[in-house]
């Protein structure tokens, strides 16, 4: 995983506390050296950060589980591993992918996604309230029904997925879930994926409706692997649900069901987005959902010369990924290919890793009516400019 190159190779900070974070903040505008944070697993997200500045890691990783309102309260420097492992003592879980090395500060800065976003919702939707540093050193707690918006704007979901660039994170309060007694994994042989987006509603409204779901594409071969949490009697009968949806489809076959426990259903969700941590180019594309198998269709095909394409997708999120070992002549096709084949639908792409030689490619959308207001809210949040500057917004210190 290709990493932006820094020339200074500046001392990292650490912060164990929030107060040692507010310190660094009010060094930082006083010095005009910003705080670049890009994560772990996101490091080649983005535009690279300006030199000279300051890599910062806020450590502090405090558990607060509330178990009978089903509610937690973490300090972000905690791993996902970390929470799972606390919660399940309780029968809990945050039904949330993700690597669980990855800090909670990652996965909330960069809205991390997974399969089970269709069944439980995403990060926006379990986030009950958070703290953060913000450009001018203040600690600022918001959620709840004492939230402070911005302009008008909902802070808390704001700084979801905003990259570090609005704020710092420090603690977040999130709803848990309880650990299903049972989950129920099929395999649907898919021979066009296009089809799906013909099916979606009549899927999503009948008792087939899936916790998870993954469409995957090795090469040769497109796989939908189906999960449904609950009591073992209520997962058949959502099999059997499915079963009769299939039978109206023309292009998709029932292959394989089994049933699994909470650890192995886990570990067969991580498996699908495994191969996305070895890749060297690698894009996420949005597009409406029923527009998804669409797209995966479309991207199947490539020139002859280009090396196979892996593909992974959920299908009732909209959101697909697309990777391979691509040199920077293929990764251009590849990006003028998609551009071409999501433009109809009002999609958007986001490059989390170019190959080298590729810089040309903008990682981000070149046209975003949302920047515009967030540039506003960043010069609220962050005046000086010292939070992840230039990461995906362009301001002006």
């Amino acid at each position: 995983m290709p990493d932006h190159p820094d020339p200074t190779s500046p001392t990292p900070l650490t912060a164990p506390d929030a107060d040692a974070l507010v310190a660094a903040v009010r060094s930082a505008i006083d010095t005009r050296v910003p705080l670049v944070n890009y994560g772990r697993a996101h490091t080649g997200l983005g535009h690279p950060p300006p030199n000279p500045h300051t890599p910062y890691t806020f450590t502090a990783n405090t558990i607060d589980h509330e178990v009978r309102d089903l509610v937690v309260r973490a300090d972000v420097g905690c791993t996902l591993a970390e929470l799972q492992t606390t919660l399940a003592r309780e029968n809990q879980f945050l039904p949330i992918d993700g690597d669980d090395k990855l800090t909670l500060a990652e996965l909330v800065d960069h809205d991390i996604l997974g399969p089970l976003r269709t069944g439980y919702g995403g990060l926006r939707d379990r986030l009950l309230g958070l703290t953060f540093v913000d450009g001018e050193a203040r600690i600022v707690k918001v959620g709840g029904r004492t939230v402070k918006n911005v302009a008008g704007y909902d802070v808390t979901k704001l700084l979801v997925g905003a990259m570090g660039e609005l704020g710092i994170i420090t603690e977040v309060n999130l709803r848990t879930a309880t650990i299903p007694p049972a989950t129920l994994i099929v395999d649907l042989n898919v021979k066009e994926p296009q089809q799906l987006d013909d099916f979606q509603t009549t899927w999503l409204t009948a008792e087939a409706a899936p916790t998870w779901a993954v469409l995957v594409y090795d090469h040769q071969a497109c796989t939908l692997r189906v999960g449904y949490h609950g009591t073992s009697r209520a997962c058949h009968v959502q099999l059997r649900s499915l079963e009769t949806l299939c039978d109206q489809m023309t292009d998709v076959r029932l292959a394989a069901s089994e049933e699994y426990g909470y650890d192995e259903d886990q570990r067969e969700r991580a498996a699908a987005s495994d191969w996305r941590n070895d890749v060297p180019a690698l894009v996420k594309i949005i597009v409406p959902p029923a527009t998804s198998g669409f797209v995966c269709q479309s991207l199947m095909l490539h020139p002859p010369n280009d090396p196979p394409r892996q593909i992974e997708a959920y299908p009732f999120q909209g959101s697909v990924f697309v990777g391979g070992e691509f040199n920077a002549d293929q990764a251009r096709r590849l990006d003028a290919q998609i551009a071409h084949v999501i433009a109809p639908a009002g999609g958007v792409r986001v490059w989390h890793r170019r190959p080298p030689n590729a810089d040309d490619i903008d990682p981000f959308p070149p046209h975003n009516t949302d920047w515009p207001v967030l540039q506003r809210i960043k010069q609220t949040l962050d005046p000086h400019n010292i939070l992840n500057p230039g990461r995906y917004l362009t301001t002006t210190p």
